[in-house]
């Protein structure tokens, strides 16, 4: 197979940057708790009842980092933590209702921005764009956790065949 050429390794390392800052600062703007709170949250409700410790997996924090995120969202109402049943050392973090309704206002923003995004972007295009998309996702990542890492601030309910769940054995 050829080599991509510099201008697309380019214009595609600057095209992942827009559209993270765009849709990254829309998510901001509406929920200003800093960090990466508004992808613990988001997170959060892709696997009810994680423990802090797959949370720090996911955001890529430290455990101190991650207790402190999972802090927040609890002084806020937006969490409740359970004891494990199992290990008294792991806490179980799941997403209240005032939780889910401010995870789903964030998502819609998020879906908001990346459709905007791509509504200038012709139809027949869109659909190469989509293949383009899932077969580059379900190529990179071989653990479920890195491939959770990625789909953190995702829409999984408009995802049916993630291509990164694909991908995992």
């Amino acid at each position: 197979m050829d080599d991509p050429s510099d201008r697309l390794i380019n214009t595609f390392g600057a095209l992942s940057q827009a559209v993270s800052v765009l849709f990254r600062m829309a998510i901001a703007e509406a929920f200003n708790a800093g960090g990466e709170t508004a992808a613990a949250l988001i997170a959060i409700g892709h696997e009810p009842g994680m423990s802090i410790g797959q949370i720090r997996q996911i955001l890529r924090l430290s455990h101190a980092g991650a207790v402190r995120v999972v802090e927040r969202l609890g002084d806020q109402g937006l969490v409740a933590k359970s004891q494990s049943a199992s290990d008294r050392r792991v806490v179980h973090v799941t997403l209240t209702s005032q939780g889910q309704s401010e995870r789903t206002k964030l998502l819609g923003l998020r879906n908001a921005v990346l459709a905007e995004i791509l509504r200038n972007i012709p139809a027949e295009d869109r659909v190469v764009l989509q293949r383009v998309a899932d077969s580059i996702l379900s190529s990179l990542f071989s653990d479920p956790q890195r491939g959770l890492a990625t789909c953190r601030l995702c829409d999984r309910a408009r995802c049916d065949d993630c291509p990164v769940d694909r991908h995992h054995p």
